[in-house]
């Protein structure tokens, strides 16, 4: 059974996809693979924020 944080991951996914987004991993980050990048737990010096957008 899911967490509610694996069940919001998914439905904050598929909501960026379908707004045009490009979603991709922390490890396998191309911020320049397309114009919108949303990047899943990105470093930060004050610790992980759950999703970094580059425009």
């Amino acid at each position: 059974m899911p967490t509610p944080e694996q069940l919001a991951r998914e439905t904050i996914d598929a909501l960026l996809t379908a707004a045009g987004w490009t979603l991709q991993d922390r490890d396998q980050r191309n911020r320049n693979a397309a114009l919108g990048v949303a990047v899943r737990e990105f470093p930060l010096p004050a610790g992980p924020c759950d999703y970094l957008l580059f425009v």
